[in-house]
């Protein structure tokens, strides 16, 4: 019997989509067919020590979760700010080997968009660029 999956490796390809919000930022985070899966805030303070706060809501069935709060703790983290990570990946009966990949690929790609932030002004109003 076969599962009418293809032996062929699925596309992984995983977009990036960031807005501001005055300091504070959202990521859209998507691959194959774009949809809500998850959403994690984190908010990152500067008291006694630096630390970032993350919460996450998954809806039914998703498993993006663990994937939205370590993007927006790195995001956070690494920005200095409050962000959001909306995130929605859906690959059609994926392998192991699949989810492996988009996650290499998703914090790959998160890499960048803040390796590039250091050339962004400080503050700016509601903006949005893709990386992917």
């Amino acid at each position: 019997m076969t599962s009418g999956r293809t032996k062929e490796k699925q596309a992984q390809k995983v977009e990036i989509r960031h807005y501001s919000m005055g300091k504070d930022v959202v990521f859209f985070v998507t691959g194959g067919a774009a949809h809500i899966g998850a959403a994690a805030t984190a908010r990152w303070s500067n008291g006694e020590e630096e630390t970032v706060h993350v919460d996450v809501l998954t809806l039914p069935g998703h498993r993006e979760d663990r994937l939205a709060a370590e993007l927006a703790a790195a995001a956070a983290s690494a920005l200095r700010r409050t962000v959001a990570v909306l995130a929605g990946i859906h690959l059609d009966r994926p392998s192991r080997e699949d989810i492996e990949g988009i996650v290499r690929e998703a914090r790959l790609r998160m890499k960048q968009v803040l390796n590039e932030w250091e050339d962004r002004p400080e503050e700016s109003e509601a903006s949005g660029e893709t990386i992917g």
